[in-house]
């Protein structure tokens, strides 16, 4: 009767163990899904650009200065920013 209870309760560790590692992998596959579509945005946005022909025409410094203002402007913070 021992072994028996012993042997229920090796299966509940290892399916909460299991359970535990699930959540993990899905909160990285949540955080890479995000990124996916961040990316997806930006390459949006980029041909966007392009299809209306704003492409920006100046120094890099310039193109950085304005790529940065409208990414910020865009930003959504997240957890405790």
């Amino acid at each position: 009767m021992f072994s028996l209870i012993q042997k229920i309760l090796n299966l509940a560790q290892s399916l909460n163990a299991l359970y535990k590692r699930i959540d993990t992998l899905e909160a990285k596959l949540e955080r890479f899904e995000q990124l996916a579509d961040e990316n997806e945005a930006l390459w949006q946005f980029l041909d966007e650009q392009k299809e209306n022909d704003k492409l920006f025409v100046g120094s890099p410094e310039e193109f950085e200065e304005e790529f940065t203002d409208i990414m910020v402007r865009a930003m959504k913070p997240r957890g405790d920013a």
